[in-house]
């Protein structure tokens, strides 16, 4: 065998070597890094590029990324997944520091779904007043009862009927109807738990509008991006 011949050898074994293993390298430190951006400890990420030696110049077709119990802003998501298209990330900072910091990034689309059961623990524990919530999903509404203290010296019970919706960069649970100790109420129903904040984008990695909020049994799903409306 020729010294030639051998040299294209090698350099064909390298160039699938890097095919398969920078891939899996490089996505494993990125999920590594995504954990802080995301606040979960359960994160998977996949990176493409052909080909894949290109991909130490910080430039990738695809990001997707996986995460379960990620917290954006109060609120806990059971899952999360983010699609990233045309993203050019800092490889200093990415292989030194295992730091994902983005440079650029073109289409951006996330997928995050809350159960009832979150939504009933964000209540408790961030509206002042309410305990014991219980929250029930349905496609077409939601429903949340719970006990209020009312003005710190009695404690009644309250009944709420709305949806989740989204305003800007907000997203909050707006009450189509309020009940105390199971009455409709007036003016009181209009100032109390009317309108509860649940998600701030803006703490969110990536500048995201709302695309769609989708209501079924048991839980909530949120689609963003970045795309003009």
């Amino acid at each position: 065998m020729t010294k030639g011949l051998r040299l294209v050898i090698v350099i064909l074994l390298l160039a699938v070597a890097s095919e398969v293993l920078l891939p899996m390298i490089l996505s494993d430190i990125v999920a590594k890094g995504m954990r802080g951006l995301v606040g979960s400890e359960q994160v998977t990420a996949t990176l493409t590029k052909r080909p894949a030696l290109l991909m130490l110049g910080g430039k990738f077709d695809n990001i997707t990324v996986n995460a379960q119990q990620a917290k954006a802003d109060k609120l806990v998501f059971d899952d999360m997944s983010i699609a990233l298209k045309d993203a050019q990330l800092d490889m200093g900072a990415l292989i030194t520091r295992r730091l994902v910091a983005f440079q650029s990034v073109g289409d951006v689309e996330i997928r995050g779904t809350v159960t009832q059961d979150e939504l009933a623990r964000y209540l408790n524990q961030t509206v002042k007043g309410v305990k014991n919530a219980v929250v029930d999903i349905q496609s077409d509404k939601i429903k949340a009862s719970s006990s209020f203290a009312l003005g710190g010296f009695a404690n009644v019970a309250v009944s709420l009927e709305g949806k989740i919706v989204g305003d800007g960069q907000k997203i909050k649970f707006v009450t189509d109807r309020f009940l105390l100790n199971n009455r409709m109420t007036g003016n009181l129903g209009g100032a109390l738990l009317t309108e509860i904040p649940l998600v701030d984008l803006n703490k969110l990695p990536f500048h995201v509008n709302v695309r769609d909020i989708v209501m079924e049994n048991g839980k909530v799903i949120l689609h963003l991006d970045n795309r003009s409306h």
